[in-house]
């Protein structure tokens, strides 16, 4: 049986579409980050939580001085998308 599956791996296969074959790979990651996430593992980049503490404290000590200079209130309105965005990049 090998020696067929070593014939049949060494045989020129068609000319595979570049185009089909990056949507087959871009399938099989999406099924890969859903297999993941469904079985709960932590994730690739596991955080260090006194990092991400030190992070988000100076985070929040630069905002506190932003506003400190610029005075109490902010010139134009907060876009509460953006802080969300801003709050997740800082943790």
């Amino acid at each position: 049986a090998r020696k067929q599956e070593q014939q049949a791996g060494s045989e020129p296969v068609e000319a595979v579409d570049p185009r089909k074959a990056a949507v087959e790979a871009a399938i099989a990651r999406a099924k890969a980050r859903k297999q993941e996430q469904q079985t709960g593992s932590e994730p690739a980049e596991a955080v260090d939580p006194r990092k991400a503490a030190v992070e988000a404290a100076i985070a929040r000590a630069k905002a506190r001085k932003q506003e400190q200079q610029t005075g109490s209130e902010p010139a134009e309105p907060i876009d509460p998308r953006k802080a969300a965005v801003e709050a997740a990049i800082a943790r």
